[in-house]
């Protein structure tokens, strides 16, 4: 069943990142302009996930221990290194803008193979919790892969290699859902251990990268509506669930 869930979740999440990427090169401008309002979204859907499911579960079927609030900001601080890791190279002026592409596209697959860690640890504390993260990474991966995209296609990349390349390099998530489902049939407590560092990297998406660009925008009302509803929609999961 898990297994089966996190296979879904994962397709359709590789799926939307074409979707993303075709949805810039049909409309770039339209797409400027929607970006912003796609990231609040996204903050509201993360916090939410966060806060109402993933803390959920963890307190009350695997306990909150000061330990584990350990291995939540643990989480947090192996975000903060990977990303500085992996980036760095954004910020090297002697770098071409191609050269740049391609470790762009590495910073992405280490990325999704967080991704897939998320998502299958997520299902692994219940349904709920996996549609959360799931919903979470969509709505993440959507402005990003589009910017992603419009990176590419600048670099000299044909828009079609470029969407090519976003899907592909998606599909790292199915690496690191397999890494969790292995190590979850040889060691049934494993969760205990991932789901802290899933939430910090979480918090670690959403206050450091969204909810900044969220807080920077001049329309607060629209943002603070849409990021509320990203909120709601994270709160009527379980009864999404119920209904089918």
């Amino acid at each position: 069943m898990v297994i089966g869930t996190t296979l879904i979740a994962l397709f359709a999440t590789t799926l939307l990142s074409g979707l993303g990427a075709l949805f810039l090169g049909l409309s770039e401008e339209r797409t400027d302009e929607l970006t912003p309002y796609l990231v609040s979204l996204s903050a509201g859907t993360i916090f939410g996930g966060v806060f109402i499911h993933l803390v959920f579960k963890l307190a009350n079927k695997l306990g909150y221990t000061r330990e584990t609030g350990l291995l939540v900001l643990g989480g947090m601080f192996l975000s903060l290194l990977l990303e500085r890791l992996v980036h760095w190279h954004c910020h090297n002026q002697d770098h071409h803008v191609e050269a740049f592409s391609y470790v762009l596209l590495a910073g992405d697959a280490v990325h999704n193979v967080l991704d897939g860690i998320l998502v299958a640890s997520s299902f692994l504390a219940g349904f709920p919790a996996g549609i959360a993260a799931t919903i979470g990474v969509m709505l993440h991966k959507v402005p990003k892969e589009a910017g992603d995209f419009g990176v590419l296609v600048q670099s000299g990349f044909s828009r079609l290699k470029a969407i090519g390349f976003n899907i592909g390099v998606s599909l790292f998530m199915f690496a690191g859902a397999g890494i969790v489902l292995g190590l979850a049939s040889v060691a049934g407590n494993v969760n205990l251990y991932l789901l802290p560092l899933v939430i910090g990297n979480f918090v670690y998406i959403a206050g450091s990268d969204l909810l900044p660009r969220f807080k920077a925008e001049d329309n607060l009302m629209l943002h603070s509506i849409m990021f509320s509803t990203g909120v709601a929609v994270m709160y009527a999961v379980p009864y999404v669930k119920g209904l089918i």
